[in-house]
């Protein structure tokens, strides 16, 4: 009768390896961690959207009545928030449209908890003020991309 080979096991002792391989572990927790907690836009997010739409990529919002491709809503986290405001915008310059929504009509497309909300009641100053500069920078990509 044949005996199942052993299982290998990885070797437990010290290399320059363990240290690299301890932070790998560590850095991939967090960012589960961090995937799990927040699905707030950071300033990397729009960095990577920013380099995209310099490269050339356009990113026409899908109708309204469907959702961005998951996909690459997870690939780019700030693509719902640029979409939020490219919808915005472009209802803003149409011909057809000749008044400014009032606040209770914006407050309709992104409600409280929504993740295009710029901020909520209770945020501190410095998350007010971080969000409000990413989305001054999503409406100048949008902007630019408008008028190109």
């Amino acid at each position: 009768m044949l005996m199942p080979p052993n299982p290998l096991y990885k070797q437990k002792s010290w290399s320059p390896d363990a240290y690299r391989d301890e932070a790998w572990h560590r850095r991939k927790s967090n960012s589960r961690k961090q995937k799990q907690r927040s699905k707030s836009v950071t300033d990397e997010d729009l960095d990577e959207l920013k380099a995209c739409i310099e490269l050339g990529f356009g990113f026409e919002p899908p109708p309204e009545e469907e959702d961005a491709d998951q996909r690459l809503s997870d690939t780019l986290p700030a693509l719902g928030l640029y979409y939020a405001v490219n919808r915005s915008y472009k209802s803003s310059t149409t011909p057809t449209s000749s008044f400014s929504p009032t606040p209770s009509e914006c407050d309709s497309h992104s409600p409280i908890g929504s993740p295009h909300t710029i901020f909520g009641p209770g945020d501190n100053p410095q998350t007010v003020k971080a969000r409000l500069k990413q989305w001054a920078q999503v409406v100048a990509c949008t902007v630019r991309q408008g008028s190109s």
